[in-house]
């Protein structure tokens, strides 16, 4: 197969991680090729304001400092590197933007378009600076695809990340664009939002390195199944970001240095975060008053989360995540329940490595678990010898995956495990929701569905249970906050699930209001009249 011809407009200096990375990538794809970079050179922007560039010195000072902070939360070995274009062995082609007054907009010669159209590219992937506009944008049969690190719905501007945390935004999210003569506002062809972290370089770490894996995988999908989604466009009511001011960068650093202090605070008074299971008789789980559950009393140095139902000899048990404080890790235990209260019968399932949402359902006469093991990135099918507290690794159903929270179920002959995937290998599993099929349960072939991920937006996608009721199935998901995992969960119905599509209509959502003091809830499952939930407090 001939690979499609790519590309990639960058401007004339050190190149930063994003190009450097998405150049890698291309190298390991079979489906298509960056054959050409072509290079704008520099020019004389306009003159800067001298408020501008007190405003950009200061921000990049509080970057700086953010970068050495930044190490503590995730690996930046090579993101703040720069790297020189002679390092990238492809054709290279110079150009000389016609720029705007205003030093924002580039046009091009009719001199430098003939160069480009002389390479007979595919597509152009745009990697440096200025707004594109005039004949540059339709040079190639797909146009022009570009990275806007924000949610053009909610954001267009600059910095990428930055806004979603001083707004205290929930999600920060990023598009993969056609580009149009409008800025910030071509035809989007694929968009994500993952959890806002809680300072600037931190969102926008996570930010750059999640899109990067999809304007990849978007090239190929360009290029392979010959098609591109499409996203409905609404109008933007808010304002044009730009750097922040001098008394934005105080509000910011203020709110950033107060929430590290409570945080430090509740360190040193040891003042940790602990999930708690709670539970509900109820002959219909819509019908639920989260205020009269009842609590479980939790383990000594320890606390227990993820509960899952599971009915044996008329008597109905309750596995939980069991993570322990000294040992940094959870394991699998188990509880029996029943109207007068929680009995501990001990512990099912452990590992050498973390262990929770232990999902634990039956098929032919045999009772199997799929906990959440992706310290081992595997998803991994556990076989029950002797109920409860006997169980066997059988099987390995997904190797090599960064995956939580599993939900797996039998729809029309056919198996499907609902999962939450980190692309990026940045720890970030809360965006993501993935589906993969396969004829039996115990295989190794479970093929990816081709619209993965079927959400990108982590205030809906991480799953948080499943419930069975007559011939529909339910997906419960959690509800990602600003800096906090888990602040509601919601339910959905899962209207269409096959080979080639996916479709669910959400049902309701629930914040943890109605536990004492409690900050998060991200757990909602039912079985047998019994509702099992679980909230996090101090």
């Amino acid at each position: 197969m001939k690979k499609a011809r790519v590309g990639l407009i960058i401007d004339d200096k050190l190149q930063a991680w994003n190009i450097f990375d998405l150049i890698k990538k291309s190298y390991q794809s079979n489906i298509y090729e960056i054959s050409c970079i072509i290079i704008q050179e520099s020019h004389n922007y306009k003159r800067k304001t001298i408020i501008k560039s007190i405003n950009e010195f200061c921000f990049k000072f509080i970057s700086f400092f953010e970068r050495i902070f930044v190490k503590r939360f995730i690996n930046t070995d090579t993101f703040f590197k720069k790297y020189p274009i002679s390092l990238f062995d492809i054709k290279k082609i110079h150009v000389k933007p016609i720029v705007s007054k205003s030093g924002f907009v580039h046009r091009f010669s009719k001199e430098d378009l003939k160069k480009i159209k002389e390479e007979n590219l595919d597509i152009l992937i745009r990697g440096g600076s200025g707004i594109l506009r005039g004949d540059i944008l339709t040079i190639c049969k797909n146009g022009i695809i570009s990275f806007h690190h924000g949610d053009n719905n909610v954001n267009r501007g600059t910095p990428p990340g930055f806004w979603e945390v001083y707004n205290r935004e929930k999600s920060t999210g990023f598009i993969i664009q056609i580009l149009t003569e409008e800025l910030d506002g071509g035809n989007v062809i694929f968009k994500g939002n993952l959890p806002t972290s809680f300072f600037y370089t931190l969102n926008m770490v996570k930010l750059y390195k999640k899109a990067n894996v999809f304007m990849h995988l978007i090239l190929e999908d360009i290029f392979k199944k010959n098609e591109i989604r499409s996203y409905s466009k609404r109008p933007y009511d808010k304002p044009l970001y730009l750097i922040p001011t001098i008394k934005q960068q105080i509000i910011y650093l203020f709110k950033t240095f107060l929430y590290l202090l409570i945080k430090l605070v509740r360190k040193i008074l040891r003042k940790k975060q602990k999930w708690n299971v709670a539970y509900q008789y109820s002959d219909d789980w819509r019908d639920i008053s989260i205020r009269k559950s009842k609590i479980f009393k939790n383990p000594p140095n320890s606390f227990i989360a993820d509960p899952f139902l599971y009915r044996y000899n008329e008597k109905d048990y309750c596995f939980v995540e069991e993570y322990n404080f000294s040992l940094n890790k959870g394991h699998i235990s188990v509880y029996e329940i029943n109207k007068q209260g929680e009995k501990y019968i001990g512990k099912a399932l452990s590992e050498n490595f973390h262990l929770s949402y232990p999902n634990v359902f039956d098929f032919n006469g045999e009772i199997y678990m799929i906990p959440e093991s992706s310290a081992a990135k595997e998803i991994r099918l556990y076989k029950c010898l002797n109920f409860p507290l006997k169980w066997q690794f059988e099987t390995v159903l997904i190797p090599n995956v960064s995956a939580v929270d599993s939900n797996i179920f039998r729809l029309k002959n056919k198996w499907w495990i609902l999962t939450n995937v980190d692309s990026s290998d940045s720890g970030e599993h809360c965006s993501e929701l993935h589906a993969f099929h396969s004829d039996n349960l115990i295989s190794n072939e479970w093929k990816s569905h081709p619209m993965n991920p079927l959400i990108f937006d982590s205030r809906r996608s991480r799953n948080a249970g499943i419930i069975f009721e007559n011939d529909n199935i339910y997906r419960s998901y959690q509800i990602q906050g600003w800096d906090r995992y888990g602040e509601g969960v919601g339910v959905a119905r899962i209207i269409e699930l096959n080979e080639q599509k996916f479709s669910e209509h959400v049902e309701f959502e629930l914040s943890a209001d109605g536990f004492k003091r409690a900050l998060g809830i991200h757990t909602y499952n039912f079985k047998n009249g019994i509702m099992v939930t679980d909230f996090v407090s101090l």
